[in-house]
């Protein structure tokens, strides 16, 4: 078994999604379900069970790290975690679904009450249904759906960056962290070669 982190908290939120990268859009859902957990989990996608095309894990992870350290959610703590690649490296021929991951969790926090948190568009049920046991998942552990009360997607952030980051630097404003932002500057993701 992986080793367990520091969490000791009664009701832990996982929040799994490629945060690719992470945006304000991902905020606003965190903001929404913070009420009802002690601490969530940002979970990015170590292998797209949908096949996304995504930048490496590493950078993905780096991004949610800079998105946690940045973010002020006052009713729970924030942790990015890297465990779906950990389960990937002890996998690799499977994908890391949500079903399996929320089975690992358990393990790993016994006391814990886990829940999933998901975003409008994983919710609609022509994306839900395609979740490996999406019903088993909703009735084994709370679900918390959250509101699009901000249009914010990664990938209006991807062709933005795409088009020139400095160009595009006030457009990116309201759609990303700045220490994100500047992660991807220092790293040059998401831009044309």
């Amino acid at each position: 078994m992986m080793e367990q982190k520091h969490m000791k908290f009664g009701r832990i939120g996982i929040f799994g999604s490629a945060f690719n990268p992470p945006t304000l859009g991902h905020l606003d859902v965190i903001e929404q379900a913070a009420k009802e957990f002690d601490c969530i989990l940002l979970m990015p996608s170590a292998a797209h069970a949908f096949a996304k095309d995504m930048q490496p894990f590493q950078h993905r992870l780096s991004m949610a790290e800079h998105f946690v350290n940045e973010a002020e959610v006052d009713e729970c703590q924030l942790e990015a975690s890297a465990i779906e690649a950990e389960l990937l490296r002890a996998n690799p021929d499977k994908p890391v679904y949500t079903y399996d991951l929320l089975c690992y969790l358990e393990k790993l926090y016994p006391e814990a009450e886990l829940g999933f948190i998901r975003g409008p568009d994983n919710a609609a049920p022509e994306t839900w249904n395609r979740f490996y046991k999406a019903a088993e998942i909703e009735n084994r552990w709370q679900l918390f759906t959250a509101s699009e009360r901000l249009n914010i997607r990664s990938t209006k952030v991807r062709e933005l960056v795409a088009e020139g980051i400095v160009k595009n630097k006030e457009a990116l404003k309201p759609l990303l962290f700045s220490s994100v932002y500047q992660y991807i500057l220092d790293n040059g993701l998401y831009q044309q070669a």
